[in-house]
């Protein structure tokens, strides 16, 4: 990947995790500050930041209700 794609990736994921902390604020009534938290101490965010995941594609939304499931899965319990 030439390093315009990257820098051009880069951008766009920090878009989307602006949207997916401001969903996850919205759904659980939390400021904007606890909602990266979650986000950036989820595995979730993990697979997102893994392109070969192919997290990316999904929607803001939807990443959202994956970090709310995670945080609802007992400790010993991934996918």
């Amino acid at each position: 990947m030439s390093e315009r794609s990257t820098t051009v990736r880069e951008i766009l994921l920090w878009q989307q995790i602006g949207c997916i902390v401001v969903a996850l604020a919205k759904k659980l009534s939390i400021p904007y500050k606890k909602a990266l938290d979650l986000f950036y101490n989820s595995d979730t965010c993990k697979r997102l930041h893994d392109e070969r995941s192919g997290l990316y594609l999904y929607s803001d939304l939807y990443i959202a209700d994956e970090i709310i499931l995670e945080m609802h899965q007992p400790l010993n319990v991934k996918h």
